[in-house]
């Protein structure tokens, strides 16, 4: 999966996350957005109706997040270390740079928009890459083929979602990521033994 050069969506996305966490939802205009990204108002319409259409694109930043780690990652690791390594890395990415209370709202978003929804998007290249590393794993018999990549897939999906939403549940009030180095592993465990 070769990586591709940053879109002018992504950049307005990625614009509009970091103002967001340095300034609020509230205190960050569109014209914050457009300036930050090097976009222009025509630009930034055609991509998304208003500042409001950019908190169900959240998930298109982890994505981001992921492309990233993909260019640096150790591709000789085994499935169940690069697992590790990008879940403990877009965790981190997430309490350092991610507003709780936004990550609330794209949550609660999800259950009632009618649009598509972001998160269980198979299309994101977070799934992906997951699903990628997972049949990896079931190839070289690190993982037993009791179950499917893609069931798989879905169950370290899950795992991350359930998660983050207890996060913003508890408003933060543990280390995401310190919780999930605790968790991952018995969650993985289970794919080497057999689900």
């Amino acid at each position: 999966m070769p990586r591709k050069r940053q879109s002018t969506k992504s950049r307005i996305v990625k614009a509009a996350w970091n103002l967001f966490y340095k300034n609020g939802y509230e205190h960050t205009t569109i014209e914050d957005i457009i300036a930050t990204s090097k976009t222009s108002k025509r630009t930034f319409y055609h991509y998304f109706k208003g500042k409001e259409a950019l908190l169900n694109s959240l998930s298109y930043l982890f994505d981001q997040k992921y492309e990233e780690l993909y260019n640096t990652i150790d591709h000789s690791l085994s499935s169940y270390d690069k697992l590790l390594l990008l879940n403990r890395e877009l965790f981190l990415m997430i309490e350092e740079s991610v507003d709780i209370t936004l990550l609330a709202y794209l949550y609660s978003s999800q259950l009632i928009t009618k649009d598509k929804k972001s998160l269980s998007d198979k299309k994101r290249f977070y799934f992906k890459w997951i699903t990628e590393i997972i049949s990896d794993g079931l190839e070289r018999g690190e993982f037993k083929n009791t179950s499917t990549a893609e069931e798989l897939m879905n169950i370290y999906a899950m795992y991350e979602r359930a998660l983050l939403y207890d996060w913003s549940l508890f408003k933060g009030r543990f280390s995401l990521s310190e919780y999930s180095n605790k968790l991952l592993p018995h969650v993985l465990d289970t794919f080497i033994e057999g689900v």
